[in-house]
């Protein structure tokens, strides 16, 4: 599960326009403006790379922005995934 969560990090500070190192990707942390300041667009971007990284697509109801909430929620659902 670290190894997602490192690969998931990856994503975010070198795919995406955040304006975030790897060092500061905390996966705890919320995704939305209050935490790593991502906003719909990022989001929407992050879920794209994930899904071209790992070679999956989510389903529908798999695209709650409520299991959005953090890195190391979305390196779970990537594992299940996975699994």
């Amino acid at each position: 599960m670290s190894d997602v969560v490192e690969q998931l990090k990856k994503i975010i500070a070198e795919k995406l326009d955040v304006n975030l190192t790897y060092e500061e990707v905390d996966p705890e942390v919320t995704l939305f403006e209050e935490g790593l300041g991502m906003d719909s667009i990022a989001v929407m971007e992050f879920i794209t790379q994930i899904e071209n990284h790992f070679g999956f697509k989510f389903a529908e109801d798999e695209l709650d922005m409520e299991l959005f909430q953090n890195v190391n929620m979305v390196a779970d659902m990537v594992g299940k995934k996975l699994a």
